[in-house]
């Protein structure tokens, strides 16, 4: 029988069950959360409970002031949940989580029983005597209630913990207020900072969104030798070069800094870089293709970028998945078709692109397309569904990969291989390069084409985020933003 899972809310007026099911629970105060509290130390989406089958876990929002687990932090990553934990949210809302065996209704028969023999005791006593019981049996049931009651509270309702010194995953000082971190340097004048409209607009609920391609506290990256291009510096230095612009964009599409990325995968990433950088000296193309020459194909970004910046930032995800997302699936061609069907900038199947919002219907081609080849509207689908697959991973720069790889296999797909890879070897770190580092022990499917996905997607993304470095005439495509 499958388990019963319940978040215990305590409130003024007494304890408030909240039933947990499959899929996911998001708090917060705004209208975007499933439950929304009073509670002016939350965000407006706070956090989200996922749950499959009997395993819960929990991913803070990028909240304003975190979300703890028995007094501590959730991780980038989130937190599994178990039988007992207390959950804190906000200035003072708690939630403990409690499993519940459902158990069989109890026997009318019995409680007939036990009914008629107290009706045949009370009924040899007569007048006041018969009263006696039931008064009794009243007194116990109410002292009984007032010491349930003042056991729940002394058990939910706990002093605040203290107050937590803000590390580098804290952004924002008050209330979803975009602020910059101490000692970041100044943006240049090509680094512009989206500010939401309206408190209105969707994805301004929490975190801060710009299209800078600045990650708060962002590595010391290294200079290239003077008068040097990518291509011209040695086996050494480049791999210097991607493993520091690497960790930039990780920390850059996670909101925070990268840890290290494993030398195989920068052996990954330096393979589709090259086969990109080499690009800069081929011949334009006609019409739109794979392979055109480097700075065409960029040229082709920048003019697309603006839409996608808006889109992404709509739905509050880093606008920068959006442009390399587009890169590696049609470089930015809006109307190329696959030979399997999925068609568009963002190679959208019909079944997603309609799950998504997108007008679709069967048959859709570049010569007779569907709005899969309209560039805005199939920007805000793709936006959304990154949107559900960062909320399914998590938002940590260790996370965001998996969420761009399962763009390609799909969130079940990812789940079994990331299963699989945590299983292999205890204290795994939860995320996409655990998955390269285990690749004997995944799918064929998942070898063939996520090992390329994710790199592909970091090489498209540290060129177009130092264009002049490859020899190009162009500013950072995620400063492209009219």
């Amino acid at each position: 029988m499958k388990m019963k899972i319940v978040l215990i809310h305590p409130t003024e007026t007494g304890v408030e069950e909240i039933l947990l099911e499959e899929g996911t629970l998001s708090f917060g105060r705004g209208s975007e959360a499933d439950n929304r509290f009073a509670d002016d130390g939350l965000s407006r989406l706070h956090s989200t409970v996922f749950r499959e089958d009997d395993k819960i876990w929990i991913v803070d929002e990028n909240s304003t002031n975190g979300t703890f687990v028995n007094g501590e932090r959730v991780s980038s990553n989130g937190t599994p949940l178990r039988n007992g934990d207390t959950i804190r949210i906000g200035n003072y809302t708690s939630l403990k989580v409690k499993f519940v065996e459902e158990t069989a209704p109890v026997s009318n028969a019995k409680v007939q029983t036990a009914s008629a023999k107290s009706s045949n005791s009370t009924n040899s006593n007569n007048g006041l005597f018969k009263l006696i019981p039931i008064v009794a049996i009243a007194i116990a049931i109410f002292a009984i209630s007032i010491s349930a009651v003042v056991i729940g509270i002394k058990i939910f309702i706990k002093e605040p913990p203290p107050v937590v010194e803000r590390d580098f995953d804290d952004d924002i000082t008050s209330d979803d207020t975009p602020t910059k971190e101490k000692e970041t340097p100044t943006p240049t004048a090509t680094q512009k900072t989206v500010i939401p409209t309206s408190s209105n607009t969707p994805g301004s609920d929490n975190t801060p969104i710009t299209n800078s391609p600045e990650a708060p506290n962002s590595p010391q990256l290294p200079s290239l030798p003077s008068g040097k291009k990518y291509l011209e510096l040695s086996d050494g230095e480049k791999r210097q070069f991607i493993e520091s612009r690497a960790q930039k964009v990780a920390g850059m599409i996670g909101n925070r800094v990268s840890g290290s990325i494993p030398p195989l995968a920068i052996d990954k990433i330096k393979g589709f870089l090259d086969a990109y950088a080499k690009r800069i000296g081929v011949g334009r193309m006609t019409g739109c293709k794979f392979g055109d020459n480097l700075q065409a194909t960029y040229e082709r970004a920048s003019k697309n970028a603006p839409f996608i910046i808006h889109a992404f930032n709509q739905e509050g995800v880093d606008p920068q998945i959006g442009m390399y997302l587009a890169m590696i699936e049609s470089e930015h061609c809006i109307c190329l078709q696959s030979p399997t069907g999925p068609l568009g900038m963002f190679q959208f199947t019909k079944a997603t692109g309609e799950n998504y919002g997108l007008q679709t219907f069967k048959g859709a081609s570049p010569t007779n397309p569907d709005e899969r080849c309209k560039p805005e509207p199939a920007a805000r689908a793709a936006a959304k569904y990154m949107k559900f697959l960062t909320g399914r991973y998590g938002t940590g720069p260790s996370s965001v990969p998996l969420a761009i790889g399962s763009y390609n296999s799909g969130e079940g797909g990812l789940s079994t291989n990331l299963k699989t890879a945590l299983e292999s070897n205890e204290g795994l770190p939860r995320d996409f390069w655990s998955l390269i580092a285990n690749g004997d022990k995944l799918s064929k499917q998942f070898q063939s084409e996520n090992f390329k996905y994710v790199p592909k997607f970091f090489a498209a993304a540290i060129i177009g985020e130092n264009p002049q470095d490859f020899g190009m005439t162009l500013q950072p495509l995620s400063t492209y933003t009219k």
